[in-house]
């Protein structure tokens, strides 16, 4: 399927790595193409797949999972020893999996693909596509041009000249946006979904590129878009979120770009960070509550429990972050491109630093036990001892 975007397309393999590095090993092209829809074929099980591009490795309980390129969701029910690959209907590039309880889970990727299962991940069902993504922001776009048009015909003949031209040019720039709108309908799914996840009320929240923000309250039988809620007209995409500990949906892309919602998604407090880059990574400190937001080359960023302000913190990296996790013992870790590992106890106020010995970029992290971190990324994982820390 064709891309339209403010970027070149990624699909080729050697774009791919240069994506992982500058992005966090999350692309906004698409995988598919105008002669091959991935959204149709299944996912092959490989014996290769534990090799193969990994973008997000969870823990559900006692099990973890694990989901990349060409559709792969694996499970392990052995703390990482051994893995197996779920039945998915998809083949496209699966970007991240989250679970309500240990039965209940899902996924997104690429084509804005929404998977689910409610077996403990050994079957997947799709659930909607970037198809009826589309079909949700034309209705939304094409109903409040309607209404500004509506304005513009009732104006009465003595309206003020500026009251005048002011609602016709918000009339033609609503337009506009229907006609693209209707040409991202046209064009078919190709805008991808990057982070998914579960509130403790079991409503499910999806984010992705082009300012993609989506919920749903029955477990993905319907869906609300949430993207026209947010302050973000100029659709940054939004690449992760996290669910604060009070319940608060917090989500992070393109511009320095956080918002935050008490509500369910109702409404959104802006918390912009001054910075031009992009987030790819929040965590959030359980005694402190101290958020931190990660992003490209180094930079990374802290904001106290009620704080208004972001601290920069000075890294001294140049490596983009693009996945991050907290430890058991409240220890923040996060991963990046060239190999590169960071580690704080305080809250993201210093770090400890090492790098893996091959120097692969990592895209996810999640902790094995009290000695192990498991890295996922390209050529899938890596058991790194907290050791290597110093």
């Amino acid at each position: 399927m064709f891309l339209r975007n403010r970027f070149s397309n990624k699909a080729a393999s050697t774009l791919l790595l240069g994506a992982m590095l500058c992005a966090g090993l999350i692309t906004y092209g698409s995988l598919s193409t105008a002669k091959v829809d991935l959204l149709q074929i299944p996912a092959i099980p490989s014996v290769n797949a534990t090799r193969s591009l990994l973008i997000d490795v969870e823990r559900v309980g006692k099990n973890l999972f694990a989901a990349g390129e060409f559709g792969q969701i694996l499970k392990s029910e052995d703390n990482g020893q051994t893995w197996t690959a779920g039945k998915v209907p998809v083949s496209v590039t699966l970007t991240s999996v989250a679970f309500a309880n240990e039965a209940v889970g899902y996924a997104v990727g690429h084509d804005g693909v929404v998977l689910k299962t409610e077996d403990g991940g050994v079957n997947w069902v799709k659930l909607i596509d970037g198809g009826t993504i589309n079909q949700f922001v034309l209705d939304i776009v094409q109903a409040k041009a309607d209404a500004l048009q509506e304005q513009v015909d009732n104006l009465p003949e003595n309206a003020p000249d500026d009251v005048r031209e002011a609602l016709e040019v918000a009339a033609e720039e609503a337009a506009f946006v229907v006609d693209t709108a209707q040409g991202d309908l046209e064009v078919g799914p190709s805008k991808p979904l990057l982070d998914v996840i579960v509130n403790g009320n079991g409503n499910v929240f999806v984010a992705g590129a082009y300012g993609q923000l989506l919920k749903s309250t029955d477990q993905g039988a319907s869906w609300v878009y949430l993207g026209d809620r947010t302050n973000n007209p100029n659709n940054y995409h939004l690449n992760t979120m996290l669910l604060s500990k009070t319940g608060e949906i917090w989500v992070a892309g393109e511009q320095g770009t956080v918002l935050v919602s008490a509500d369910e998604g109702e409404t959104w407090t802006n918390k912009k960070i001054d910075y031009d880059g992009s987030v790819f990574a929040l965590m959030e400190a359980p005694d402190t509550r101290t958020v931190v937001a990660v992003g490209l080359r180094g930079h990374a960023f802290r904001l106290p429990f009620g704080g208004e302000q972001w601290e920069e913190v000075n890294t001294n990296l140049r490596e983009t972050f693009s996945g991050a996790t907290v430890l058991a013992d409240g220890s923040m870790v996060v991963v990046g491109s060239r190999g590169i590992l960071a580690r704080s106890t305080d809250d993201f106020r210093s770090i400890q630093v090492t790098r893996r010995a091959d120097k692969l970029p990592s895209a996810s992290v999640v902790q094995l036990n009290d000695q192990e971190i498991l890295l996922a990324g390209l050529r899938g994982f890596r058991t790194l001892p907290l050791s290597e820390f110093k």
